[in-house]
């Protein structure tokens, strides 16, 4: 999960609270992009960046703790329909090598997890009947809700700048989503969009606890261009080095800003070499993604997506949202809505009168900032053809986090 900014209007209420000095050098600076996609800054929306004392020292971090509290309607038989979550996701950089002139050699880590709090979950889990499958396998209800025990480290890497801060090698253990489809408003499922499918891209093989090397160079002071190879055998919380199956990615992504840094535009083609039923296969497509903040309080996205091999993965999706802060004396608040249309893999359990559907999402959400450091995000999701089940052509989800912010 890479955090970025929610919206253009925190963008403006924190940019406000910068010293006067950052105002004054707002001219583009040369390695700017990397520095945004890779880095936790004053921008990124989240209250305890506001100020940057830890800078000195070449740390930075951030926490997001959650209590979930879920229902669904026409769930899967036999899960659990009220659910109790508590949620976790941190990450730190860490500056190893000082170097004013290039950026520096960095140390990234990141940690995440969900925990259930009442015992009839934690026994749905074991029975395979919990929460995370209640929906059904298209689109996931949350993107970081793992199971009800379920804890690991999606990336732990070395990260060293060079050339002048306009180019960047990141090496380790990595976590893919931190840095592709980085569509501001649909990429936290912390304080945004819940779902998996607005909160990246369901056509790329975006793994991450593998190993893997990332390149980024940006071209100019409005464009960049960065391409990934990674494993993508080991599941998450195992030995990357173990893997179980034998597979591996090639993605890459090139990032246009216009419309003076208003709009962003990606596209994000990629290979995958895929371990099927025991044979080597490959699947390739590409997904697209542009948002633009027409005004300060509303941005718009959106996102498609196409692949070939649909038994292998995801062949194609479309989504579109936007978010808008409507009250001006509460400019950390806003609403969002995302719709959604998705065609998934086959499935052994779909029949052949349901194997050409498409699974439909909507998500309305309200993130509401009662303190500096909590929220309380309330939001609604209604899924028509889950999963492609026969036993229901549609599906209703409600929850509300509340959100600490460290």
């Amino acid at each position: 999960m890479n955090k970025k900014n929610i919206i253009a209007a925190v963008l403006a209420g924190l940019l406000v609270s910068l010293p006067a000095t950052a105002g004054e050098d707002s001219k583009p600076q040369a390695g700017d992009i990397l520095r945004d996609i890779n880095m936790f800054i004053p921008e990124e929306g989240d209250p305890a960046f506001k100020t940057a004392a830890n800078e000195h020292y070449g740390t930075q971090w951030a926490v997001d703790a959650a209590y979930g509290f879920w229902g669904t309607h026409h769930a899967l038989p036999h899960t659990r329909h009220l659910n109790q979550y508590a949620l976790l996701h941190a990450q730190l950089n860490q500056r190893l090598i000082e170097d004013n002139t290039n950026g520096g050699t960095w140390l990234r880590v990141e940690v995440s997890g969900s925990w259930a709090l009442d015992a009839a979950t934690r026994a749905a889990d074991r029975r395979g009947q919990d929460f995370v499958g209640g929906m059904g396998f298209g689109t996931d209800a949350h993107a970081d809700l793992y199971g009800a025990n379920g804890f690991y480290m999606p990336e732990l890497a070395l990260m060293h700048y060079f050339h002048g801060r306009r180019a960047c090698i990141i090496a380790g253990m990595v976590n893919l989503t931190n840095y592709f489809d980085a569509v501001s408003i649909a990429n936290d499922s912390f304080s945004g969009f819940t779902n998996t499918g607005f909160v990246n891209s369901t056509i790329l093989p975006l793994v991450d606890s593998n190993p893997a090397a990332l390149v980024q160079y940006e071209l100019t002071e409005k464009s960049y261009l960065m391409a990934a190879v990674s494993r993508t055998g080991a599941e998450m919380g195992h030995n990357p080095f173990n893997h179980r199956e034998d597979g591996y990615c090639v993605v890459a992504e090139y990032g246009h800003l216009f419309a003076d840094g208003a709009a962003t535009w990606r596209f994000t083609p990629f290979y995958e070499s895929v371990e099927h039923l025991g044979r080597n296969r490959s699947r390739t497509g590409f997904a697209t993604s542009i948002e633009y903040s027409p005004c300060e309080p509303l941005t718009l996205y959106a996102r498609a997506g196409l692949a070939t091999h649909r038994n292998l993965g995801a062949s194609a999706e479309f989504s579109c949202g936007a978010t808008l802060a409507p009250f001006s004396c509460r400019e950390d608040d806003f609403i969002g809505l995302s719709y959604g249309i998705f065609r998934h893999r086959n499935s052994a359990e779909t029949d052949e009168a349901t194997a050409h559907s498409r699974e439909h999402v909507l998500e309305l959400m309200y993130s509401c900032r009662l303190c500096r450091h909590v929220k309380l995000v309330p939001h609604v999701q209604l899924v028509k053809n889950p999963a492609y089940r026969a036993d229901c052509n549609h599906a209703a989800l409600f929850g509300v986090q509340t959100v600490f912010s460290f």
